[in-house]
């Protein structure tokens, strides 16, 4: 496993601000990758939830918190739309949240994936969305693993490649055999460089 495209992490007490913020305390498994690869992109980074197969992981959460998009600022943005207990970790392309839950062990939270699509039904060719009484009931929350290192040790599809140089990212031709999720998060990447999407 790779990780990429990572922001130095400028103050370590920046996660203990997160932990007492929250009132809760992380694994050290998943402190110990923020310290070294803080807001990074493993690669491989395809994931399969209890619901669904093939979705981006996508990158860590930023704990430079005086960054605009950081892990304090994104969970304000979420925090009515998922359960209380329950807290961002990664963030993909398409809005979807990988999110910690310590409702049923405050020692051993779990991984969730959060789907900012809301849960619906069809019927007689009509897509209804039921009326709930807690907005975060609307979103589907799908099992990932029952640790950090289990569900990154779960990733796979193709790797992505880091340069130094930057020429390979930009190598248009190398970057078109991507797809699906993957190219999502490349375009994402490449939108924050000033560079164009690669179009199939």
């Amino acid at each position: 496993m790779k990780w990429l495209f990572k922001k130095d992490l400028k103050d370590i007490h920046s996660i203990q601000k997160v932990e007492t913020e929250w009132g809760i305390q992380f694994p050290p498994d998943y402190i110990d990758i923020v310290r070294i690869y803080n807001a990074s992109t493993p690669s491989p980074n395809t994931i399969d939830t209890s619901r669904l197969r093939g979705k981006a992981f996508g990158e860590l959460l930023d704990f430079n918190l005086d960054s605009q998009e950081n892990i304090l600022s994104l969970y304000d943005e979420l925090k009515n739309k998922i359960p209380e207990r329950v807290y961002p970790i990664a963030m993909d392309p398409g809005g979807n949240f990988i999110c910690y839950d310590f409702r049923e062990d405050e020692n051993n939270p779990i991984i969730l994936r959060w789907d900012h699509e809301q849960k619906f039904m069809v019927a007689h060719g009509e897509i209804i969305i039921e009326d709930h009484v807690k907005e975060s009931d609307n979103y589907y929350l799908d099992f990932v693993a029952h640790c950090f290192t289990d569900a990154i040790t779960k990733l796979y599809g193709e790797e992505i490649e880091e340069s130094n140089s930057w020429n390979k990212f930009q190598d248009e031709s190398h970057l078109s055999q991507f797809s699906g999720e993957d190219l999502f998060q490349l375009n994402r990447i490449r939108a924050l460089q000033g560079l164009p999407p690669i179009i199939k």
